[in-house]
């Protein structure tokens, strides 16, 4: 992946999940050149980063079901 590269890939950040696969593809290639001594502050980033988006979906997948329950408590309640 050269930089400013006419071939170089879209990257579309939408969702968590499209970062984690970026973060995933980066990492690849680090360890791909066995560059991991020279850049092992960008792997602690990317990492930390990883770890972000992984409780940000988690979080939001939590939100998601206590809403659903809520919601069906309360159902419960108006009958």
């Amino acid at each position: 992946m050269t930089k400013n590269s006419p071939k170089a890939p879209r990257i579309a950040l939408k969702k968590p999940s499209d970062a984690r696969r970026l973060i995933r593809r980066v990492l690849a290639e680090i360890f791909a050149q066995n560059a991991e001594v020279e850049q092992a502050g960008k792997i602690a980033s990317l990492l930390n980063v990883w770890v972000k988006l992984f409780e940000l979906e988690t979080f939001s997948d939590l939100e998601r079901r206590i809403s659903v329950l809520e919601e069906k408590s309360n159902e419960k309640k108006s009958r």
